[in-house]
């Protein structure tokens, strides 16, 4: 079953996709991975020489790609800032599935984490940048699930619909 996971920083994507594809026996692919591969740079480079705008086009690049194989495509926090990425979303055969937890949560898993560009910013604007996606994780989702049950309850909360 392909499957394109979303939600905001910290809500448990990479984790729960690796936890995913070793379950069902699919491919994982991180986005990110993918575009540090494609640009030859690390995610803050990118950011710090070509903006938000650069990292995004990136974004889109390996999200198309990623579509055209079966399995799991874990997307960054952004990816549905992007409109050209996000109808792709929207408009995917695949699973959306939208991974939320409390913002205090969220924000408690990446406030010490460098390699995240816009975690650095003060609590209040990295609020403000969850409320302004909220609505479009959940428009573009096929079913949301809360991860602060832990890994194990979050995946076969995916997978029950399913069986």
């Amino acid at each position: 079953m392909a499957m394109i996971l979303i939600g905001f920083m910290g809500s448990g994507k990479s984790t729960v996709a690796k936890a995913l594809g070793e379950r069902l026996g699919l491919d994982v692919l991180e986005l990110d991975d993918e575009i540090n591969e494609l640009s030859g740079k690390t995610i803050p480079e990118i950011f710090a020489e070509e903006g938000e705008a650069g990292f995004r086009k990136y974004e889109y690049s390996v999200l198309l790609a990623a579509c055209e194989n079966d399995g799991i495509i874990s997307t960054g926090g952004g990816i549905v800032t992007y409109d050209d990425s996000y109808e792709i979303i929207r408009n995917t055969d695949r699973k959306v599935i939208f991974l939320n937890a409390a913002f205090d949560s969220l924000y408690e898993r990446i406030s010490d984490d460098n390699t995240r560009p816009l975690a650095s910013r003060p609590r209040e604007q990295v609020k403000v940048l969850y409320d302004s996606r909220i609505e479009r994780y959940r428009a573009a989702a096929d079913q949301e699930v809360d991860t602060a049950c832990g890994l194990e309850d979050t995946v076969e909360a995916i997978l029950s619909p399913t069986r």
